[in-house]
């Protein structure tokens, strides 16, 4: 099937400023990281923190790519206020987080899929509050305990207006277990959708793994995580067919990565912590990066790190 549209997903604690800038001109859109809204309207200058391509970029990334402000709460009013200011300050789209399965989110993110009538009622506040034309997404998993759940959770998120729903295809008690991944719940749910565009997520690392995620979710929409730094041009492999990176190439983006974090003040060990990150991912499905990360891992300068990244590059080139 062909995949006609990629997004590159909202991870907490990777997908921030600097790793959107270096990633995204492979994608058709990416998501900024979950903004938790309680009881109180954010303020803007929270917004403009998390989400700085509204003030620098009308909202894009710097290689033009649209970001799409993700919120993520349990009172319909202040998300649905704090949406409104979002949008004042330029974003285009808005993403409600029900997918989020962290253990430090108490009555927010996945733990809502518990309760259908509140997502509802989330999602239908958020809407009508919004003019029109602001694209409005929803982020979920295919249940808290069960996909049995899917169908019920769907219906209640399928709200008129809303432009896309987004699916994990795992359980909220699945968290990333790769045994529990099923993304043919996606495809089974789609009747509850009501036309509503669907968006397939979960462990996409390779063309192959678009493909088939795409036959089994029926849909051409593809998110993809954490194979995003595995394959740091997974957008144009999913959508067009292109080569994975090569070694030297994915070692040119994380040297990238490293200058834009250090060029925004990043302390030395968190940039070399964060480099570490990248690197992490990516060996998993580039094996010469095996024994590079157990080298880089060693080093306790940026200096000497992008001085290892330089000579692998160079010999991996030669």
């Amino acid at each position: 099937m062909q995949i006609n549209k990629v997004y590159l997903a909202p991870m907490e604690g990777v997908a921030d400023p600097p790793l959107r800038k270096v990633l995204t001109a492979n994608y058709d859109e990416c998501f900024s990281e979950f903004i938790r809204v309680t009881d109180v309207v954010l303020p803007y200058k929270t917004l403009e923190r998390e989400v700085p391509e509204l003030k620098e970029n009308n909202a894009r990334t710097a290689s033009g790519t649209l970001v799409r402000v993700q919120l993520l709460g349990d009172n319909p009013q202040t998300i649905a206020a704090t949406a409104v200011r979002a949008v004042k300050l330029g974003a285009k789209s808005i993403d409600i987080n029900f997918g989020c399965p962290s253990r430090f989110v108490h009555h927010g993110g996945a733990m809502l899929l518990k309760e259908p009538d509140l997502m509802h009622e989330i999602v239908s506040t958020v809407r009508d509050a919004l003019l029109p034309e602001i694209f409005l997404s929803v982020k979920v998993r295919t249940g808290f305990l069960s996909k049995e759940e899917a169908p019920e959770i769907v219906s209640a998120i399928a709200v008129d207006g809303v432009d896309e729903i987004i699916m994990h295809a795992r359980t909220r008690k699945d968290l990333y277990s790769e045994a529990a991944l099923d993304w043919s719940v996606i495809g089974r749910v789609r009747e509850y959708a009501h036309g509503i565009p669907m968006v397939a997520n979960g462990d996409i690392l390779s063309f192959e793994d678009g493909q088939q995620c795409s036959e089994a979710a029926k849909t051409d929409r593809l998110m993809v995580g954490r194979g995003a730094l595995s394959i740091p041009n997974a957008g144009a492999v999913l959508k067009d067919g292109a080569e994975p990176y090569t070694t030297s190439e994915v070692l040119k983006v994380v040297d990238e990565f490293i200058q834009e974090l250090i060029s925004r003040r990043f302390q030395e060990k968190s940039v070399l912590d964060r480099a570490k990150q990248f690197l992490g991912f990516a060996r998993r499905t580039d094996k010469k990066l095996v024994e590079f990360f157990k080298l880089f891992c060693r080093e306790n300068s940026v200096d000497k790190a992008r001085k290892l990244i330089e000579t692998s590059i160079s010999q991996d080139e030669n």
